[in-house]
């Protein structure tokens, strides 16, 4: 059971935090990592976001596992939205 606990903790922190990191690497300057790598990675993680916050919003019958979703799913559109607007 405690192997479930940490498998469903990983799942949401992959939302929850995959969304705000997204959006963070969208504010670094290009001159740390090359433009592409920055662009793959935030592309990357900011899907993950969003897939895993839309099954928490479709799946789980429970408020905060929506608030969780929806959060996820918000930062991980802006962030491709960063990418496509600053990374032309």
């Amino acid at each position: 059971m405690e192997s479930l606990a940490i498998f469903a903790v990983f799942i949401i922190s992959l939302t929850v935090i995959g969304g705000p990191l997204a959006v963070a690497l969208t504010y670094l300057p290009p001159r740390l990592l090359p433009a592409a790598v920055l662009k793959i990675f935030a592309v990357l993680i900011s899907l993950i976001a969003i897939f895993i916050g839309a099954m928490l919003i479709i799946n789980v019958d429970s408020i905060g596992a929506r608030i969780m979703g929806s959060f996820g799913i918000a930062c991980g559109i802006f962030a491709i939205y960063r990418v496509i607007r600053k990374f032309k």
